[in-house]
């Protein structure tokens, strides 16, 4: 008898940056003239994860208050830097709640307030991204990321969940970006 195998979750390399030093303030101002800030995490019990805007906006409305758009920045120290499309709850006395539970748990989201960032479900936000500290291996695979998103973005549509099959030739050329992706982000785990 075959025993079930325990699945892993893949470890979470991007997180809320440690602090609001100079290189966050610098990659968050490419962004938004707006300060980053953190904000507390408390996932509300509708909640999904990975669903910011419907998470803010339910809770505004059981709750009070609105959703704040912006961006969730993430870094990888030493790598990357990564800012996300995100929605945070603005209670009515002003304070931000993330209400969206978070990969990994981290207590608090780095949020950059962007008030040109509001949430249209017909437009695709991509992440944008940025080498940390000149980083040579992650400025290679943020361009493999900006040329795998050139090709799935063909496929996206408003309202899709799920993208749907991509030609055999598509296929071949995100295989081999994602195999090179892989690649560089073993080197990337073993610099650190």
């Amino acid at each position: 008898m075959q025993r079930p195998t325990q699945q892993i979750p893949p470890a979470v390399i991007l997180g809320p940056p440690a602090e609001i030093d100079a290189a966050t303030r610098a990659f968050c101002a490419t962004i938004s003239s707006a300060e980053p800030l953190y904000v507390p995490v408390d996932p509300a019990a509708h909640a999904k994860v990975a669903y910011c805007f419907d998470n803010s906006v339910i809770q505004a409305g059981a709750q009070g208050g609105e959703a704040a758009y912006g961006w969730a920045i993430w870094r990888w120290p030493g790598r990357w830097f990564e800012a996300e499309h995100h929605a945070v709850w603005r209670r009515a006395d002003g304070s931000l709640v993330d209400v969206t539970p978070q990969l990994g748990d981290p207590p608090h989201t780095l949020f950059l307030p962007d008030p040109d960032a509001v949430y249209d479900p017909a437009t695709y936000r991509r992440n944008v991204m940025a080498p940390d500290a000149g980083n040579a291996l992650a400025a290679e695979y943020i361009e493999l990321v900006g040329q795998r998103a050139d090709i799935t973005d063909l496929y996206w549509y408003p309202g899709v969940e799920v993208l749907p099959l991509f030609s055999a030739e598509d296929q071949r050329r995100i295989a081999r970006l994602d195999t090179r992706m892989s690649e560089l982000r073993a080197a990337m785990s073993r610099d650190g």
